[in-house]
C-alpha cells in the first residue's frame, strides 16, 4: 500500500460486539478511507486494516480474512507483520513531572526492558519526554542509542506542576505518522494531563487518522484508584488505548508489564485488500476471521 492511501479500522475491543456467523468471527468495525491522489473513481486501490492478533490465538492467514465495506466483501491479499514484513516504529514518551520523582527509575526499567524485547533491525524508536519542557530525540534504528536516551532523561524540578501529557503524545504521534509501517506510541507515567493545548478529543482523532496504535504503562508512587475502585488517573488514556488497538496498564511490576507490552505490539498485523475507489469518508467495516482468532482494531478515525 503507498503512503498515501490508508484505511483506518477498527473494532470495539473487548467490550465489541462479535456475531457468530457459520462458525466465524465477524469483528464490527468503522473506517475512514483515504485513496492515493491522482486516481479516478474506476480505479481498483489497495487499503489496509490495523489490527491485533491476540498472544493466545494463531495468526490469521489469507485464507481466514474477509473484509466487508458497507454492502461489499473484498478478500485480503496481504497479512503483514512487524518485523518480518514491514517496518516498526515505536515512539516511547516518559512522564518527568515533579511527581514522578521517586518512580522515573521504574519508569526507564520499564522503557530500557522494552526497548530490548523489541528492538531488531526493522524497529526504529523515538524516545520522548512529558514534563515542563519537551524533548523528543531523533528516531533511531539502534538499540543502545535508544537506551542510552532512555538514561539521559532527567525529573523535573522544583514544586508540583501540570505536567502537558497531552502535547507530548501528540508531537509523538506527528513524528512517526510521517514513516511507513506500523506505528505505535507506548506512553509511561503518572498519566493525567495539566496544560497541554492540543485537548484529548484532538489527541484521539489525530491518533485515529494516523492509524497510531497507543499503549499506556501508569507507573506512580501512589494508587492509581479513589473510592469504589473509581480510576483516578488516566482514565482518558484508558479510552485512547481501547480505540486504537492497545491494552492499558496500571502499576504493573516491570517483568510483567515488559511481556504484556511485547506481546500486544508483535501481535499488530496490517490487513491489505483491494477494491474499487471510494471517496473520503467514514465506512463501516466488518473483519471476518474464523472462530478463536480474535482481531481487535481501531473503533473510529477523523479525517481532516
Amino acid at each position: 500500500m503507498r503512503e498515501s492511501s490508508r484505511l483506518v479500522v477498527l473494532n470495539t475491543g473487548p467490550s465489541s460486539f462479535l456475531r457468530r456467523v457459520a462458525g466465524v468471527t465477524v469483528a464490527g468495525i468503522f473506517v475512514v478511507l483515504v485513496a492515493p491522489h491522482g486516481t479516478t473513481k474506476a480505479d481498483s486501490q489497495q487499503y489496509s486494516v490495523v489490527a491485533r492478533v491476540d498472544a493466545q490465538s494463531a495468526g490469521p492467514t489469507l485464507r481466514d480474512i474477509v473484509v466487508r465495506v458497507e454492502n461489499v466483501s473484498v478478500a485480503a491479499t496481504a497479512i503483514n507483520a512487524s518485523p518480518t514484513d514491514i517496518p516498526r516504529n515505536i515512539a516511547i514518551v516518559m512522564d518527568t513531572g515533579p511527581d514522578q520523582a521517586k518512580v522515573l527509575s521504574q519508569e526507564k526499567d520499564l522503557a530500557i526492558a522494552l526497548i530490548n524485547e523489541l528492538s531488531d533491525a526493522g524497529t526504529s524508536f523515538i524516545i520522548a519526554s512529558a514534563g515542563a519542557s519537551q524533548k523528543m530525540q531523533a528516531a533511531t534504528l539502534d538499540q543502545s542509542v535508544a537506551i542510552e536516551h532512555i538514561r539521559e532523561i532527567t525529573e523535573d524540578n522544583g514544586e508540583k506542576t501540570d505536567v502537558p501529557i497531552y502535547d507530548a503524545i501528540g508531537s509523538a504521534i506527528r513524528q512517526i505518522s510521517t514513516t511507513p509501517g506500523l506505528r505505535v506510541v507506548i506512553f509511561i507515567g503518572e498519566g493525567n494531563d495539566g496544560g497541554s493545548r492540543l485537548r484529548y478529543p484532538g489527541l484521539r482523532n489525530l491518533a485515529e487518522s494516523h492509524h497510531i496504535a497507543c499503549f499506556a504503562a501508569l507507573i506512580a508512587d501512589h494508587s492509581l484508584r479513589g473510592t469504589k475502585s473509581i480510576l483516578r488517573y488516566g482514565w482518558n488514556l484508558q479510552e485512547l488505548t481501547a480505540d486504537t488497538a492497545g491494552i492499558f496498564l496500571e502499576n504493573q511490576k516491570t517483568l510483567k508489564a515488559t511481556q504484556r507490552l511485547n506481546e500486544s505490539v508483535r501481535g499488530l498485523r496490517l490487513i491489505t485488500f483491494e477494491m474499487p475507489f471510494r471517496g473520503p469518508g467514514r465506512y463501516k467495516i466488518s473483519v471476518l476471521s474464523p472462530r478463536g482468532k480474535t482481531l481487535r482494531a481501531q473503533k473510529a478515525v477523523t479525517i481532516p
